[in-house]
């Protein structure tokens, strides 16, 4: 799992196609305490050669950047909606984007996928932006930690700091890298109940990263 920090504005990720995968529903209880995922969470660099399913995939999403609740209101004669999501965010403005670079995953080609969270807590998505396989190329990326081509999928969380730059000016960068860390070790925990190796990696080339995901590198 890797992170990175972009100045884009909302609407300025776009994915190459428009081919969506409907993912699983998240499970919202389990009989994995909290307290038992943090004390047994440990950093692990070595995986099987088996395949995540499509319903790990989802709930390890779900963790990272998911609707945990919607809530409706009305400003005036407009009936509006509010989603929250799994990790806090400063001014509820949610800066992130979440992209999965799959390996083995069944039901899936591999390929880099766009995470769409919403439209609410029963449903989310991916969207396919290409089939290339790039794990070697992320793997060169991360300073060639090699145990990324071996994950059944890399979880790569993008802060867009413009977004957040509309309310908070200068600390948004501030915000967005800790929004980041509440994301990433939701993602852990999660995996950890899911009885899944997960690792969060820090040393990368950012430039690298963001053009493996498709954004223009200045």
């Amino acid at each position: 799992m890797s992170n990175h920090l972009d100045t884009r504005l909302p609407g300025e990720f776009m994915a190459e196609n428009d081919s969506h995968i409907t993912l699983p529903a998240a499970e919202f209880d389990s009989d994995y305490s909290i307290e038992k995922a943090l004390r047994n969470r440990r950093s692990v660099r070595r995986y099987s050669a088996s395949a995540m399913t499509l319903k790990e995939l989802a709930q390890l999403l779900w963790a990272c950047q998911g609707i945990s609740k919607e809530e409706n209101w009305q400003l005036g004669n407009k009936d509006m909606q509010t989603n929250y999501r799994t990790a806090p965010s400063a001014g509820a403005l949610y800066p992130l984007e979440v992209y999965a670079m799959i390996n083995r995953v069944e039901g899936m080609e591999p390929g880099l996928y766009h995470y769409h969270p919403g439209p609410g807590t029963e449903k989310h998505s991916l969207e396919l932006l290409h089939t290339e396989d790039r794990a070697d190329d992320l793997a060169d990326a991360a300073l060639r930690q090699t145990f990324v081509t071996e994950a059944a999928a890399n979880i790569v969380i993008g802060g867009v700091v413009g977004r957040m730059a509309v309310k908070y000016g200068r600390r948004a960068r501030l915000y967005v890298v800790l929004e980041v860390g509440h994301a990433a070790q939701n993602l852990l925990l999660q995996a950890q109940s899911l009885n899944l190796g997960a690792v969060p990696i820090g040393a990368f080339l950012d430039e690298d990263v963001r053009r493996l995901i498709g954004e223009e590198v200045e």
